[in-house]
């Protein structure tokens, strides 16, 4: 697993943008947005540890009364879920990962249909929570549930951003994600789809920003890219039931917990208690190879990523919780296990 460290120091007071040569200590070789070197750990004089981004993960689970069909291999879609979801949550590794969740449909208080009010969906069954503790208190609450309803997509997904809304709010510096799992199109409520769609894009052009990953069971599925692109995670993850529901299930957690945190790290703090001065923040890639050192330039904003090459962003860039390298950082850099990604402060941040 990649480490973090925060190599704290004292050289330049302001942020400098380098020309596209290697001018020796301090400067870098941009070359093609990817070849970069600085002298930063040079100016070091106190090292932290900084930690990758805790993960918080809200579900929303579908309990329509299709959720009890039968999938290959046996057992129904719910079982297979439900066991899916079970074996995630007892996973190792799961440190500063927390994760909550709710269902949908639920009773519209008449005690003859669903409710279509979003605010009815919008806490949680099981309040968000640090793994493993969490585990067995929402596997105690699916066993408590069965399919029994219909598919008011659009009153449970409103609901599930305005829940993890809320708890991103209050807790900055974590990242917060929707996930949706159904076994088919919305069938009551507000089942327009360009409105549902508006829905998740809503939630992912907020601040705090939120993102809605959609898991899909079954072959009635024709909605479900449309909200998944709308909330920022390009399409859903489509589950066969002709195969192994289960697996397939799990595989898709497992690649939206490392999709939702990507390479988001938090903020590393002064260990002596003075203030950071953000302008002086670089980022160094040290290659698992034993390669020279890659500084990733500082790009502004995630819309300012280069599609190849590398960079880095703040989540704010006034009030910064959040260090996130751009996807083709993180696309090589995720994969290099005895890699090591460096904060040096106290140099003058090198901007693409």
């Amino acid at each position: 697993m990649l480490m973090l460290v925060g190599v704290l120091g004292a050289c330049g007071p302001s942020s400098k943008q380098y020309p596209g040569n290697n001018n020796g200590g301090g400067g870098v070789d941009s070359g093609n947005g990817g070849n970069l070197s600085i002298d930063a750990p040079a100016c070091a004089t106190s090292v932290v540890t900084a930690q990758k981004s805790p993960l918080d993960l809200f579900v929303m689970l579908d309990q329509s009364g299709s959720m009890s069909d039968s999938v290959s291999g046996g057992g129904t879609k719910w079982t297979a879920v439900t066991g899916a979801l079970n074996t995630f949550l007892g996973q190792p590794g799961l440190d500063g990962v927390s994760v909550g969740i709710q269902y949908f449909g639920l009773p519209d208080g008449t005690g003859f249909g669903d409710s279509c009010n979003a605010a009815d969906y919008s806490h949680a069954a099981v309040e968000i929570a640090p793994l493993p503790g969490v585990a067995s208190s929402i596997t105690s609450s699916m066993s408590g549930h069965s399919p029994s309803t219909a598919t008011p997509t659009s009153a449970a997904l409103s609901g599930a951003i305005m829940h993890a809304s809320s708890w991103a709010t209050g807790h900055a510096g974590e990242v917060t994600a929707v996930i949706f799992a159904t076994d088919g199109d919305p069938s009551e409520c507000d089942t327009n789809l360009s409105n549902i769609n508006a829905i998740a894009a809503a939630g992912f052009a907020a601040n705090p920003k939120i993102a809605t990953f959609v898991i899909g069971v079954g072959s009635s599925l024709s909605a479900l890219n449309g909200i998944a692109a709308a909330g920022g995670t390009m399409s859903a993850f489509l589950v066969d039931t002709g195969g192994n529901v289960n697996q397939q299930f799990l595989q898709a957690m497992n690649d939206i917990r490392h999709a939702a945190l990507g390479c988001s790290y938090a903020v590393p703090t002064d260990p002596n208690g003075g203030t950071v001065d953000y302008n002086t923040v670089n980022i160094v890639y040290q290659p698992g190879n034993g390669g020279a050192p890659i500084t990733l330039p500082n790009v502004g904003t995630k819309a300012m990523c280069p599609a190849n090459g590398q960079g880095w962003y703040y989540d704010n860039p006034q009030a910064p919780t959040k260090i996130l390298l751009c996807d083709s950082s993180c696309s090589g850099i995720e994969v290099d296990t005895m890699g090591t990604v460096n904060i040096t402060l106290g140099c003058s941040t090198v901007i693409l």
